[in-house]
């Protein structure tokens, strides 16, 4: 890692353990590029982008600008967030802030099981790894599907991943499941061809039916 990239990531990790000391649990949870990293994407920190909850929106919004040293276009933010639920600034030093208030179903899931990681002299709330799941694949946007189907695979050989809950999730999120059977078909096949790791054809079967039935 160069001193570069060092320097971003003490200054972000910075501004996150501000931001968890100032904050209540499940008041924000951090997604891309912060939660991917975290959970083993490989990848530059682009953006830094949060869900935030609908109650406290003033407070929550003031603080997270203030440690990302951009309060001067809080008022700004606050009027353009209440009008469209979501909000990107740009900085001179930091990668983009992007801030959403949790609107629907899914949101509220996913910060009612955001969990405080602790880095030693750096803390900060991330969504449990389903939840961030779904909520990449809901976005229907690249790169954030991208990024929901590399850490679905990247989990899924572990065990680790709890099928059964991530399946329901998706199925009650507003995901068209079909679609996610057919690219989930995609990429096993091309992973298949380089098998870069012994796919875990088992659990990715079990997915499919759960998702299916």
């Amino acid at each position: 890692m160069n001193s570069n990239t060092s320097l971003l990531v003490h200054v972000v990790f910075s501004a996150l353990n501000t931001i968890t000391k100032r904050l209540n649990s499940c008041e924000y949870t951090v997604l891309n590029d912060i939660a991917t990293v975290l959970y083993g994407l490989i990848k530059p920190v682009e953006e830094v982008r949060y869900l935030i909850s609908e109650n406290n929106v003033e407070n929550i919004l003031s603080t997270i600008l203030e440690a990302h040293g951009v309060h001067e276009h809080y008022e700004e933010a606050l009027k353009k967030l209440r009008e469209q639920g979501l909000i990107a600034i740009s900085t001179v030093f930091y990668p983009l802030v992007v801030i959403e208030i949790a609107s629907g179903r899914l949101d509220k899931d996913v910060l009612f099981n955001t969990q405080l990681v602790d880095l030693g002299e750096y803390k900060m709330c991330i969504p449990r790894l389903e939840y961030l799941i779904t909520k990449l694949l809901s976005m229907k946007l690249y790169p954030y599907t991208l990024y929901g189907y590399t850490l679905l695979f990247t989990w899924l050989n572990t065990r680790q991943l709890d099928l059964k809950l991530l399946a329901g999730l998706l199925k009650n999120a507003n995901i068209d499941v079909k679609n996610v059977i057919r690219e989930l078909e995609s990429i096993f096949d091309h992973l298949s061809l380089f098998k870069p790791q012994e796919l875990d054809k088992n659990s990715f079967e079990y997915l499919k039916a759960l998702l299916i039935s």
